[in-house]
């Protein structure tokens, strides 16, 4: 005879296997991505997408890609799966022996803008800045590939000396758009595809920036030995291949690799 504590007993096993059967996943099987500041809106958008088609979470720890690949590699956070930007980045997870066998593989591109306030005259080139006055905000190169990127840029131009000492440093790209729409910089050189989650009107793009810095990649990984390794790969299986996480990223000005879902590096 069952008595009631059995019978609760019973109850919790029946509910644990209903969960199981429709594909949900628990707090503790749900994979965490650490991911670049500049995807952070297009990544939670379409995570609600995967959790409305599938009954399964993600949840993300967002910042500058460097500062994520040296938490990963360096001091053994606890992440599940990576999405960076930038080769500098992947590449220290890679030489840390955390890239599972699957290998990593660039799923989307990226540009550069200049961004300022819509009174701002608009930009024929980069050294067009030295006309200007006013703070020019970045991504601290150490810690962010967007600061790196727009180093790359301004030296190309010939003006990284000139406009050294107008620099605000932040802490990633998302830092360095913040800072024009609050006031604490007049000009910030950020990703094109940050330009969509402006809400501010009063700010624009003044240029956009074809050239003089490299290509701007953003690689996804699992990290080899996590517990939830398998969840990631089923995460960035559903990005590469939901036609409407694909035109959410499309509409934030991103481009997508023609290739994606196909692992390259130490691992492939």
């Amino acid at each position: 005879m069952l008595t009631h504590r059995s019978i609760q007993f019973v109850l919790v096993l029946l509910s644990a296997g209903l969960i199981a059967s429709c594909g949900g996943n628990t707090d503790d099987d749900v994979p965490l991505i650490f991911a670049a500041a500049s995807l952070s809106n297009v990544l939670t958008e379409s995570a609600n997408v995967y959790e409305r088609e599938t009954g399964k979470r993600v949840e993300f720890n967002f910042g500058g890609s460097l500062t994520l690949a040296n938490q990963i590699a360096k001091l053994g956070a606890p992440a599940d799966g990576a999405f960076i930007v930038g080769e500098n980045a992947i590449e220290r997870i890679a030489a840390a022996n955390l890239v599972d066998k699957l290998g990593y593989g660039s799923m989307l591109f990226n540009q550069l803008a200049v961004i300022g306030r819509n009174d701002d005259a608009e930009l024929s080139d980069l050294s067009d800045l030295l006309n200007s006055k006013g703070r020019l905000a970045i991504g601290n190169p150490g810690l962010a590939p967007a600061g790196e990127y727009a180093r790359q840029a301004l030296e190309s131009a010939g003006i990284w000396d000139e406009v050294s000492d107008r620099l605000i440093m932040t802490s990633d790209v998302r830092s360095a758009l913040a800072a024009v729409t609050t006031g604490n910089a007049d000009f910030a050189i950020v990703y094109t595809s940050d330009v969509a989650s402006i809400n501010d009107s009063s700010i624009r793009t003044l240029l956009v920036l074809d050239e003089g810095y490299g290509r701007i990649s953003y690689s996804f990984v699992a990290i080899s030995g996590a517990d939830n390794s398998l969840g990631v790969e089923d995460f960035f299986s559903f990005l590469a291949s939901s036609e409407e996480t694909k035109n959410i990223f499309n509409a934030a000005g991103f481009r997508w690799n023609v290739h994606a879902g196909q692992p390259s590096g130490p691992g492939s």
